[in-house]
C-alpha cells in the first residue's frame, strides 16, 4: 500500500468507515443510482414540498435523483465532510447556480438553521455512522415545519441472510460490522429507527420494509450480478483499512470474492438484505 493511501485511511479512520476517497465519491454515485428504484417507491413523496433538507448529503447523490423526479424541489443539503460537499458543489453545480440547490459543512446533530424552515426531511444510509442518531432526528424535528414528513431509510445488518453459508463472507462481515461499531457507529440502527423517532419527538411514525432479494425467482443474470456486484463493491470499499490493519486478509478478500461469484450465478443461492424506512411526522 502506498504512503498516500495509508495517509488517507489514517486521518479519516475514526469519521466515516468507507472513507473520503475520490473512488469512495465515485461509488456513491453509483450506489444511488442503483438503489433508487428501491429507496424512492410510492411511500416517499415530495410533490407537495417547496424546500427539504437532506442531512448526510455527501456528494449530492441523492440530490441529483430528488430533482429529477420532482423539479419543483429546493433542496438543502449538509454534511460533515468538507471534501465530500466540495464534490457536491461540483456535481450540483448548475442546480447551485440556478438557486435550486445549496450545500453546507455542519454536523447533523447542530445544523445552521432557524425553526421550521423546510417542508421536510431526507435522511438516506447516514443514522449508522453517527454517534448520537438520536440527536440528529431531535435537530430535525426542529428545523421542518409542524405536520411535514421525514423520510429515513437505513441499514439492518443483523438481518442479512445469505445461502448457501459463505464462510469467508461470514468472517468478512463479522469484523466489518464491529468495524463499524468501534467508530461508534451503528450497522443496525435501521430497526430501531421508529423507537429514535418517537424519542425525538415525532407523533406518527410509519414503518417500511425495502426487500433487496435474490433467489429463483431472478431468473436474468445481469440483474443478479448488478445486485451482488453492488454489495460486494460497498463492503469492499473498507477493506483497504481492515487489511492495513490487519484485520482481515487478502486472502480472506479472494475467496469472499469467489463466493460471491458463485452466489450470483446459481439460481438456487439466496441474498436478503433488508434496508429499513420509515416515514415519520412532526
Amino acid at each position: 500500500m502506498s504512503t498516500s493511501t495509508t495517509l488517507t485511511i489514517n486521518q479519516n479512520i475514526t469519521k466515516y468507515i468507507h472513507g473520503y476517497t475520490t473512488d469512495e465519491e465515485d461509488r456513491l454515485i453509483r450506489q444511488s443510482n442503483f438503489l433508487e428504484p428501491y429507496i424512492y417507491n410510492n411511500d416517499v413523496d415530495f410533490s407537495n414540498c417547496h424546500h427539504i433538507i437532506e442531512v448526510g448529503c455527501g456528494v449530492g447523490a441523492q440530490i441529483q435523483l430528488l430533482l429529477n423526479r420532482w423539479p419543483h424541489l429546493q433542496i438543502t443539503g449538509v454534511d460533515i465532510s468538507e471534501s465530500q460537499i466540495s464534490r457536491a458543489s461540483e456535481f450540483l453545480k448548475p442546480y447551485i447556480e440556478a438557486g435550486r440547490v445549496s450545500v453546507h459543512v455542519s454536523h447533523g446533530g447542530k445544523l445552521p438553521f432557524f425553526d421550521e424552515s423546510f417542508d421536510s426531511a431526507l435522511i438516506c444510509f447516514v443514522l449508522e455512522h453517527a454517534n448520537n442518531p438520536l440527536n440528529v432526528l431531535k435537530e430535525l424535528k426542529r428545523v421542518i415545519k409542524s405536520g411535514s414528513n421525514l423520510y429515513c431509510t437505513e441499514a439492518f445488518n443483523a438481518g442479512l441472510y445469505v445461502y448457501p453459508t459463505c464462510l469467508a463472507f461470514q468472517n468478512y462481515w463479522e469484523i466489518f460490522n464491529r468495524f463499524q461499531k468501534e467508530l461508534n457507529g451503528d450497522p443496525d440502527v435501521g430497526i430501531k429507527l421508529c423507537n429514535l423517532a418517537l424519542n425525538a419527538g415525532f407523533t406518527e411514525v410509519t414503518p417500511g420494509y425495502i426487500p433487496i432479494r435474490l433467489d429463483d425467482r431472478t431468473k436474468d443474470i445481469s440483474q443478479r450480478a448488478n445486485l451482488i456486484d453492488w454489495f460486494v463493491e460497498c463492503i469492499l470499499s473498507v477493506a483497504p483499512i481492515l487489511i492495513a490493519q490487519d484485520r482481515v486478509t487478502p486472502d480472506l478478500i479472494e475467496e469472499m470474492k469467489q463466493e460471491f461469484h458463485w452466489l450470483k450465478n446459481n439460481q438456487n443461492s439466496i441474498f436478503v438484505y433488508p434496508l429499513q424506512q420509515i416515514k415519520a411526522v412532526k
